[in-house]
């Protein structure tokens, strides 16, 4: 056959010799060498790394300098209680956005076809909308808390402040976790940089700006994170779909996946039991990527629904986002941000995950898991460039993601353990020094737990999968305590710990009676972990229902209104802002939009494509068009709303930098040169003149007399 092609990630077909004997197609992608070299990883961990901790610290000290914030603890933890609408919905999406948004959606992609990146979407963004709700019941009935675990023991006590707390820090190991692996993973694979390594580096920036600004050094830093994000998006859709040579338009796409499809064909029993058909996909109807009667999609939906509830309302840094809102901005925040986070899986993971099976590049399962879809396909299309917005992406999502987890450990330390059994009468300088600590300290693990896992062989997918079974039972009884006045303490203690045992049992016998054995490939299966974050989460609800009705509470709320702030800072907030008629409507504005979004996005939606089987051609050029345009219109909302929101704050920045340094600057040049002229007069000449000033004012005060 002559000889092979070279070796060429950015080629069409991907070849190896067999030997002198002929060319054989790759078996794997990420084969051999890797595209980018390791300077240029170090590059972006390092380079991005120090440029966002001295550009976010120098945005902090002109907030300081020119607005006038004061850098207190309850600054640092709660960013003056006053967050507009817009950044609070940046910071959403950037902190919604981890390594596996990126990531593992374009693996169910390449998994289940098109029912991958909308299960993956709607799942975890209800969760996002319906927090709505517990946002503005934290403003209603717990205006001055720090931390949910603080309203938790204000409301049930010690004993159930201790379950939440090691639940909460669960939740922040959790999700630490499948940011560095998936961030590690992909760094090593694009540039061979040692991925322990990787691991210890990535969050080196990113606690730096933590420790200099806090808070509202994550906020800033998450909006410079969002920006970017959604750029490289929007650039990787349009490429699938406008302008690649390669792909370029929805028809291409669709008459590639027929091909690929075509080429291994699985008979299996469909999901209509019409008939025998045969197709890639097991479990999808007529075994095609190209519809949403998916067995595997809905599986892996509900799975994802279930864990991520866990993600959301077990982790602190999303009720510390709530916190820190402004609270006629608290509700719309949240539904404008998990809007604009469901075009992030969705969009990216329709064009990067399908693009990968439409050319049909050669990627192991194991490759999938490990996060590698995306990745491969940004450079089957573009080549080094590809894998360089790809790198710059993934960095963006984790250490935006990571900041935020960073300053949910640290507010639980500080305020849970430091300040609630430590020292109460801690002094603002002292919580500040106490966060800071924590900071640092948590900074450090984050590398150390990452490189831990990596050497246990486990996968972002797993981690993704199974972080339901371990989280999901508090879900509920979180709910419960904002929401409901009869939940009781016992039962949200005994309903949190049966829940999690009882997943986890459930997890590993279905496992066992499956597939015989366990380990981290058979838990990791969608049966048993559909069996364990099911069991966990109902099991959580029911028993601390059952225990309310039973022995009901009936709580008042008095006592999370007593939370009190170490120090008591003026809040320019409007007038009004805590007026409870304005919190109600608030509420109910967003129970109505949270649960109408969520309700269309979970049955309405996918029950409207049940009819279309397999899509044809024009289904699925409107399905891609739907996410071409939900991540155009998404990104430029993200983009700009914060900037309008802030507009003043802007002007009066530029303002104190370009004209009130320089007019102090006159000023003070002008009193030097009054002083010298004064002291330039003799003395006896100047004490002549104070005489006489005196005299005149003797004589004034006789007239007047």
């Amino acid at each position: 056959m002559g000889s092979c092609p070279p070796f060429d990630f950015s080629a069409k077909y991907y070849h190896v010799s067999d030997g002198g004997s002929g060319c054989v197609r790759q078996s794997s992608f990420f084969e051999g060498k890797p595209v980018l070299n390791q300077g240029v990883g170090y590059s972006v961990i390092l380079g991005f790394g120090a440029f966002f901790a001295v550009f976010t610290s120098f945005l902090v000290w002109l907030e300081k300098r020119y607005v006038g914030s004061r850098h207190t603890s309850e600054w640092f933890n709660t960013a003056g209680r006053n967050v507009k609408t817009g950044l609070i919905a940046s910071v959403i999406v950037s902190q919604w956005t981890w390594a596996a948004t990126i990531l593992q959606s374009s693996n169910v992609a390449w998994e289940y076809g098109i029912s991958g990146p909308f299960w993956y979407a709607s799942g975890a963004t209800i969760q996002v909308l319906l927090f709505g709700i517990m946002a503005i019941e934290i403003k209603r009935k717990a205006p001055n808390a720090h931390t949910v675990c603080e309203i938790v023991k204000a409301r049930w006590g010690t004993p159930a402040h201790i379950v939440f707390l090691a639940f909460c820090f669960l939740t922040n190991i959790i999700v630490t976790a499948m940011l560095l692996l998936g961030g590690s993973a992909v760094v090593n694979a694009l540039t061979g940089v040692n991925i322990y390594a990787a691991s210890f580096l990535i969050p080196l920036g990113v606690i730096v700006y933590t420790l200099a600004g806090g808070l509202k050094a994550t906020f800033l830093a998450s909006y410079i994170h969002s920006v970017i994000v959604h750029v490289v998006l929007v650039i990787f859709v349009y490429l699938v779909y406008t302008a690649s040579n390669e792909l370029g338009s929805p028809s291409v796409v669709y008459k590639r996946l027929l091909e690929v499809a075509a080429k291994s064909r699985i008979c299996q029993e469909p999901i209509s039991h019409s008939g025998q058909s045969c197709g890639p996909v097991s479990g999808n109807y007529k075994g095609s990527y190209l519809t949403m009667l998916s067995s595997g999609g809905l599986v892996f939906g509900i799975i994802n629904i279930v864990g991520n509830f866990g993600t959301v309302f077990v982790d602190n840094g999303y009720w510390v986002s709530a916190i820190a809102a402004r609270p006629s901005s608290t509700h719309k925040g949240y539904l404008v941000g998990g809007l604009v986070w469901f075009a992030v899986p969705f969009s990216l993971a329709t064009s990067l995950g399908l693009g990968a099976l439409a050319l049909d590049l050669p990627l192991t399962a194991s490759e999938a898991s490990h996060g590698l879809v995306p990745p491969a396909t940004a450079i089957a299309l573009m080549g080094k460039g590809g894998s360089v917005l790809l790198l710059t992406m993934l960095f963006m999502a984790v250490t935006s993601a990571g900041s935020s987890e960073l300053i949910a450990v640290s507010s639980l330390c500080t305020y849970d353990i430091y300040r609630t059994y430590i020292n109460p009468d801690a002094s603002g300088k002292k919580i500040l020094k106490v966060s800071r600590a924590v900071v640092l300290g948590f900074g450090c693990f984050m590398g150390l737990l990452a490189v831990i896992l990596n050497k246990a062989g486990v996968s972002l997918g797993w981690m993704y999968l199974a972080m339901g079974v371990l989280i999901g039972s508090a879900v509920l009884p979180i709910a419960f305590m904002l929401l409901w006045r009869k939940a009781n303490a016992f039962g949200a203690i005994l309903g949190t710990i049966l829940g999690c045992v009882f997943g986890i049992i459930t997890w590993i016998s279905v496992t066992k009676i499956e597939y015989g054995r366990v380990n981290l490939d058979t838990t990791g299966r969608n049966a048993p972990m559909l069996a364990g974050n099911l069991v966990s989460i109902l099991t959580g609800g029911a028993v601390h229902a059952v225990c309310s009705l039973l022995w009901p509470q009936n709580y008042d709320w008095d006592t999370t209104k007593q939370i009190t702030m170490v120090e008591k800072d003026k809040a320019d907030l409007p007038a009004g802002e805590f007026r409870e008629e304005k919190l109600r409507k608030a509420r109910t504005w967003i129970i109505k939009w949270g649960l109408g979004f969520t309700i269309l996005i979970v049955i309405l939606w996918p029950l409207l494509t049940l009819p279309a089987g397999q899509f044809n051609l024009g289904y699925f050029t409107f399905w891609a068009v739907i996410s071409v345009a939900w991540g155009t219109i998404g990104s430029a909302v993200i983009i700009a709303l914060p900037l309008v929101e802030s507009w003043e704050i802007i002007k009066n920045v530029c303002l104190g930098m370009f004209t009130n340094d320089r007019l102090m600057e006159k000023v003070e040049e002008l009193n030097f040169k009054l002083n010298s002229i004064i002291l330039a007069i003799p003395e006896a000449e100047r004490m002549y003149l104070l005489e006489k000033e005196k005299a005149k004012k003797e004589e004034a005060s006789e007239r007047q007399a």
